[in-house]
């Protein structure tokens, strides 16, 4: 009797414990971005990005889909990435007002990014955006 106990017990426990399959929980990844004339940061610039593509489609900014502007450090970080291969073009555009004493000269330039994530793991991308004038 107390054997039978113990391998009803033992089955409950082992079907309980199964795990489900075929979920992973997303990953976090994320992109630190940033932008940067001569090595000197460009506050407030602002990026354009373009997925699904590694091709730069130019500088009108009708042809992306999303707009962010970067702090005033010239950084931003952008968090809604996904996990798998990632195709994209960021187009980034701002004033150095640095660079002469009307502080209005206009920079601009781009990154174009492939990259894969696996599934379900965190993820950290470093990209760093030249402009000039």
């Amino acid at each position: 009797m107390l054997w039978r106990l113990t391998c009803i017990l033992i089955l409950f426990a082992a079907v309980a414990c199964k795990k489900e399959t075929g979920t992973l929980p997303p990953g976090d990844v994320r992109l630190h971005i940033s932008v940067k004339h001569h090595n000197i940061p460009i506050p407030h610039a602002v990026i354009f990005r373009k997925n699904g593509t590694a091709i730069f489609p130019g500088r009108d900014t009708a042809l992306y889909e999303t707009r962010y502007v970067t702090d005033a450090q010239g950084k931003l970080i952008l968090t809604d990435i996904g996990n798998g291969q990632r195709d994209m073009v960021l187009y980034a555009k701002g004033i150095d007002p640095n660079w002469d004493s009307t502080q209005t000269t206009p920079v601009w330039g781009y990154q174009l990014m492939s990259f894969y994530t696996r599934p379900g793991y965190d993820s950290l991308v470093n990209v760093l955006i030249p402009v000039s004038e």
